[in-house]
C-alpha cells in the first residue's frame, strides 16, 4: 500500500530551491528524484494558496482570497478523498491550514493537537508563531508519523517565508533558511524512505526581494515540485502518472497515489 509524505514548504521560490536544497539535489543527480516547477496561482498568497493546494481549486473559485479569512473553511480537499476511500492521515502545519479545513477560528490553548477524524486526520500537531523553527516542526512530523502510521502525512513549516519576509527573497537570511531546511531533511527523508514513504516536495508561493508576494512576478509563483520515492527500483526519478503540471493538480496526484482516484 502506498504511503506518502507531502510537504509543503512556505515561501520557497524555485530557484532557491534548485540552489541551495544540496541534500535534494543530491537525491535529484544520483537520479533518485524527479524534479520539476509549477507557477502557483494568484493572488500569491499564503491562506489562499494553501486552500488550492488541498482542494485543486483556484481562489477564483474557492473563494479564499486572502490571509485575513479566519475560520473560513476551503471546501472538499484531498482529506475528503483520502477519509472516502478509509485512508488515515496526520499533519504538522501552521494554523491557517486548521482554519481551512476545521472551518472553526484556531485557538491555541485548545487545538494544538486538535485531531480531525471526519477527514481522517487521526492526529495533528498545529504550531501559530511564524518562527517556530522548521525543526521542531519536522520533528512534530516525524513523532506523529512513528505513533500512528498515517497513510498521508502533510507537513508545513514555515521557515522559508518568515526568512523572505525579514530579509528579502535574495538574502543571506533567506538563502540560509533554505540550507537549514535541507539539512533537517537529510535527516528526516532516510527515515521516511526506509518507512515506505515517499516524498512529493512543493511549495505555496515565492517570494519578492521587497521582502513580499502576492503578485505575478516569476519570484513570486514560481516554486518547485520535487518527487523523491523511497524505492528507485519501482519508478525511478521518472514523473509518474498523473504528474501534477499546475498546482491545481497536486491533489489528485496525492489521491491517485494513494488509490483514491
Amino acid at each position: 500500500m502506498n504511503k506518502l509524505v507531502l510537504l509543503l514548504v512556505d515561501g520557497l521560490r524555485a530557484d532557491t530551491a534548485r540552489d541551495y536544497l544540496g541534500y535534494v539535489q543530491a537525491l535529484n543527480e544520483a537520479g533518485r528524484a524527479h524534479w520539476s516547477n509549477l507557477r502557483c496561482e494568484l493572488p500569491s498568497l499564503s491562506r489562499p494558496l494553501y486552500a488550492t493546494v488541498l482542494n485543486g481549486r483556484t481562489p477564483l473559485d474557492h473563494g479564499i482570497l486572502g490571509n485575513g479569512q479566519a475560520g473560513q473553511r476551503c471546501g472538499s480537499t484531498v482529506f475528503d478523498d483520502l477519509a472516502a476511500a478509509g485512508r488515515h492521515s496526520a499533519v504538522a502545519a501552521y494554523h491557517w491550514v486548521f482554519e481551512l479545513l476545521a472551518g472553526a477560528v484556531f485557538d491555541p490553548l485548545a487545538h494544538r493537537e486538535t485531531a480531525l477524524p471526519q477527514l481522517g486526520i487521526e492526529a495533528a500537531r498545529w504550531y501559530w508563531e511564524d518562527d517556530y523553527p522548521d525543526s521542531h516542526l519536522l520533528a512534530d512530523a516525524e513523532a506523529l508519523r512513528q505513533a500512528h502510521a498515517p497513510d498521508f502525512l502533510f507537513v508545513h513549516p514555515m521557515g522559508l517565508d518568515l526568512a523572505g519576509h525579514r530579509h528579502g527573497g535574495e538574502s543571506t537570511g533567506y538563502s540560509f533558511a533554505a540550507r537549514k531546511l535541507d539539512a533537517v531533511l537529510a535527516q528526516a527523508l532516510p527515515r521516511w524512505h526506509a518507512a515506505g514513504y515517499d516524498l512529493l516536495l512543493t511549495s505555496d508561493h515565492g517570494m519578492h526581494a521587497d521582502h513580499w508576494h502576492g503578485g505575478a512576478l516569476p519570484v513570486e509563483r514560481d516554486v518547485p515540485l520535487v518527487w523523491l520515492p523511497h524505492d528507485t527500483q519501482a519508478g525511478g526519478a521518472d514523473a509518474p502518472a498523473g504528474w501534477p503540471t499546475t498546482q491545481l493538480g497536486v491533489r489528485g496526484f496525492v489521491a491517485q497515489r494513494l488509490g483514491c482516484a
